[in-house]
């Protein structure tokens, strides 16, 4: 019987050890705000148009860029240190990508949902590239290609310790996408429309350190 029960133990143990986590809760969202990379401090904020009920915003580090006194100045940098080296030249697909994360800026972007519905903060870091086609093909950014609807991308990672409410202690991630991100100055903002997918889950509990034997020894 002791045998019976270690083995069923062992089972049981291996289950919790190769389980995935179970996701709580799955939301298709769809974002709606405005902001600028061209005006500092950088934020984009809004609210939500479904998924979710409350107000967005997404934070990033531009102390190390030019004033946004100097638009020329601050679009220079931006370019020649996030889209300009990684040049795709992919025929048929011409393109620059901008990589805004924790490699290329002092920290990782930052967003923090304030909820109503569900009631709660979901706060952690987001990453996103922003892609602009080469539409001519010749390796230079025109005034059309600079101006023209881009596409943005970007994945989120929530920080259970800054959860609140029905977000307290739990871990998630997402994605989302807009297809009509632009560069302009100031003062003006540029309008978004953000949708995509959030789904948070249990964090994995943590499991006390302890060795096989001494798991046997409680059986025999």
């Amino acid at each position: 019987m002791k045998r019976l029960m270690f083995v069923g133990l062992l089972f049981a143990f291996a289950l919790l050890v190769v389980q995935p986590a179970s996701a709580d809760s799955a939301y298709q969202v769809g974002m709606n705000g405005s902001g600028s990379l061209m005006m500092s401090p950088v934020v984009y904020s809004g609210n939500f148009m479904f998924g979710l009920v409350g107000t967005w915003e997404i934070t990033l580090d531009d102390s190390m860029w030019p004033s946004d006194a100097d638009s020329t100045a601050r679009f220079n940098y931006i370019w020649n240190h996030f889209f300009a080296p990684n040049y795709d030249a992919t025929v048929g697909a011409e393109n620059w990508k901008g990589y805004f994360n924790s490699a290329t800026l002092p920290s990782a972007p930052h967003f923090r949902f304030d909820l109503v519905s569900p009631a709660g903060v979901m706060e952690g870091d987001i990453t996103f590239t922003i892609l602009v086609r080469d539409w001519y093909a010749d390796g230079m950014l025109s005034q059309s290609e600079k101006h023209r609807n881009l596409n943005l991308s970007a994945t989120l990672n929530l920080n259970p310790d800054l959860g609140t409410g029905a977000f307290a202690d739990l871990c998630g991630h997402g994605s989302v996408s807009s297809g009509n991100f632009n560069f302009v100055n100031p003062p003006l903002l540029d309008a978004l429309q953000i949708v995509g997918q959030v789904q948070t889950y249990t964090c994995p509990s943590p499991v006390e350190d302890t060795t096989w034997g001494s798991i046997k020894a409680l059986y025999d």
